[in-house]
């Protein structure tokens, strides 16, 4: 493959399976970088990467759905893709373009395993990606098994960067394994350090 050009913009993909809360990661990256005030909700219809009539009608993404940012100076524009089987090709078509992606999974083992054309997607393309496990506070399921099924249909080493204290309603917080540094966590806040 040839390398790519990298413009001013890091254009970064986030995509993952049906009912994932790509959207909502969206969201909260806008809001945390400070691209909108308040974040909306797929349920309310009042979210940017759902702006199409259809998709808050569906409460589904049903196109790829672009916004910018700007974070430690560098500008970002983020892709919303779709997640639903039947706009895939909407979803792989987003990718050619990007930098990089986010691939967003909930913490359910038989959904991960619907990852797989993903990845090898990402690898044929040779597109840098991370993996964002969502959703550790409502899930039962233990993180470790869910690690090992992700492993499982990934053909790259998986490196965790933070694992969770708890799991379900009973997520104290997690830690952050390159700064080695435990955090308390908050619904809808920020999370504090553990002295």
């Amino acid at each position: 493959m040839s390398e790519k050009v990298v413009s001013g913009a890091r254009n970064v993909a986030i995509v993952g399976p049906y009912l994932g809360g790509k959207t909502t990661v969206l969201e909260s990256l806008l809001s945390v970088t400070g691209a909108i005030s308040r974040k909306g909700a797929v349920k309310d219809g009042n979210t940017v990467g759902d702006s199409a009539q259809e998709a808050r009608d569906r409460k589904m993404s049903v196109e790829v759905s672009a916004a910018c940012t700007e974070y430690g100076g560098v500008r970002f524009v983020f892709l919303d893709c779709p997640g639903s089987v039947e706009f895939a090709q909407e979803t792989y078509n987003a990718l050619v373009g990007v930098d990089a992606a986010i691939v967003v999974c909930e913490p359910v083992c038989d959904r991960v395993l619907t990852l797989a054309p993903l990845f090898k997607f990402l690898d044929d393309w040779e597109i840098p990606h991370l993996v964002f496990i969502n959703k550790m506070d409502r899930a039962n399921n233990n993180f470790m098994d869910v690690l090992h099924a992700l492993k499982s249909v990934s053909s790259r080493p998986l490196v965790p960067h933070q694992y969770p204290i708890g799991q379900g309603e009973d997520l104290a917080g997690f830690i952050d394994l390159v700064s080695e540094q435990a955090y308390h966590y908050h619904p809808g806040a920020a999370a504090d350090p553990v002295p």
